[in-house]
């Protein structure tokens, strides 16, 4: 029996995962028939589909509020929709996804720095597949993304990651990421402190993991490509002129970037 999916009925779930089947396979996030697969913190395999959640074990409150947390439910797209209602009609029931896991965001956007996001995919299922836990059920096949004590000290050559990337990686494992009680400067102060990690993903970590609602990756090149577009004719703007763009939105600013970054009809 399928479990309900813990979101307001509006919510468009195809629209919403565009992105696990846009930009590669990745294993943790795995996008297979259908439905996301991932395992939860708990260590408890789900299949997500449109219609209903699949659990393959015991599903208890945490991991109902994991899975809300992954499908965006916290958002205010009510008071969004009502604030900015062009830009809301532009994608209809879009929810941004989260990670739970600060450890797994932040190993994510080391993966995607300065370069492409099907690249940076290859190197993390790559990592994934190596220091992970693989997942079988109903005939997919998928991976738990490896917890920080199982990357702790671990060998990392051989899975295409620059030097810097390794070094990253290692200094995540090694770190206290509890941030989520840290204010969005503290975060990003805290964070910045480690080898290779800078404000591109400090913001993404912000943005994509502890859902803060007044934060944009303005560094990010897509970003400044989509600000750009919604304004203007301008095929790129500065991380300074979209910092500024983005500032009215206030609370929503997150959402209204991740609606601007949504395909149409995605």
């Amino acid at each position: 029996m399928k479990l309900p999916l813990p979101v307001p009925a509006s919510y468009d779930f195809e629209r919403s995962t565009f992105r696990f089947r846009m930009f590669g396979d990745d294993l943790a996030s795995r996008w297979q028939a259908g439905g996301l697969h991932r395992v939860l913190g708990s260590g408890l395999p789900v299949r997500i589909e449109a219609d209903g959640l699949t659990a393959y074990g015991a599903y208890t409150d945490r991991d109902r509020d994991e899975v809300a947390h992954l499908l965006g439910a916290g958002f205010d797209i009510d008071g969004f929709a009502r604030a900015f209602p062009a830009l809301a009609a532009r994608a209809p029931g879009f929810r941004p996804p989260l990670l739970a896991d600060p450890f797994e965001a932040m190993v994510t956007s080391v993966t995607a720095q300065q370069i492409s996001l099907r690249v940076a995919a290859v190197m993390r299922a790559a990592l994934v597949e190596r220091l992970g836990q693989r997942i079988v059920h109903d005939g997919f096949e998928w991976w738990r993304f490896p917890r920080q004590q199982e990357v702790r000290g671990a060998d990392l050559a051989g899975l295409k990651l620059s030097a810097m990337k390794m070094r990253s990686i290692a200094a995540l494992a090694d770190a206290d990421l509890d941030v989520a009680h840290l204010d969005n400067e503290a975060v990003i102060a805290y964070v910045t402190r480690l080898p290779g990690i800078g404000r591109w993903t400090a913001d993404w970590l912000l943005a994509r993991c502890l859902g803060r609602r007044d934060v944009v990756a303005a560094g990010d090149l897509a970003v400044r490509k989509a600000v750009a577009a919604w304004f203007s004719d301008d095929p790129i703007w500065s991380e300074q002129r979209v910092r500024e763009a983005m500032a009215p939105f206030g609370e929503h600013t997150n959402l209204a970037v991740h609606y601007m970054l949504t395909p149409v009809g995605g």
